[in-house]
């Protein structure tokens, strides 16, 4: 599309999967927030689930096994699921699900590293990604936005218990069980190729 000053723009619509994640407690953090479920796990459409959230000492962007530190988060008796957070950036979504699913955590909780509209977390299309871990998630993934992400991990620092009830009972799946946007361009393409390329890339990180 051309403006009427001539120059190029580029309209890209991006329909994300709708969740909302209600901390219980502390007080201070007490409310229902939006955040946008990842859609490369094993759905469960209409579900729930409540856990503690837990942000690692070590390996805080969740892109190396935990084995590596010796970090387990399987659920202790009588204890709660817990949720993983992580930081973003550097690795892949899928990657950090994976190693949180291995190492046993119920979820894991991308918090964004900057000020932005909530996207879904897609899965990699490159066929060097496509790895056979994909078909084996069966945690959630929620990215959640960074204000939110630096509250409960400032609370967690003072040794408050972050409780959370996550659900998903909205987000129903695609006809094609991927998520969708329409990127829409100009008829001079290479213009626009870097931004495509670049867009492509933040929903995968």
């Amino acid at each position: 599309m051309t403006t009427d000053s001539g120059r190029n723009i580029i309209i890209l619509c991006i329909i994300i999967q709708p969740a909302t994640l209600k901390v219980t407690s502390p007080g201070l953090l007490k409310d229902v927030y939006e955040c946008a479920i990842g859609n490369f796990w094993v759905p469960q459409y209409g579900g729930t689930m409540v856990g503690t959230v837990l942000y690692p000492k070590a390996n805080q962007k969740v892109c190396k096994s935990f084995e590596d530190v010796e970090i387990s988060f399987l659920t202790k008796p009588g204890g709660m699921p817990i949720f993983v957070l992580a930081d973003r950036g550097d690795c892949y979504f899928t990657l950090r699900a994976w190693n949180a699913h291995n190492a046993g955590a119920a979820a894991i909780l991308v918090a964004d590293d900057r000020i932005e509209p909530l996207i879904t977390m897609d899965t990699p299309e490159e066929e060097n990604a496509q790895v056979d871990y994909l078909q084996n998630i069966t945690i959630p993934s929620a990215l959640i936005n960074k204000a939110l992400g630096d509250n409960i991990k400032k609370e967690l620092s003072k040794g408050e218990m972050v409780n959370i009830n996550l659900d998903w009972r909205e987000a129903l799946p695609h006809p094609d069980e991927r998520v969708e946007y329409e990127f829409w361009t100009s008829p001079l393409r290479f213009l626009t190729l870097d931004l495509a390329i670049n867009i492509q890339v933040r929903l995968l990180l």
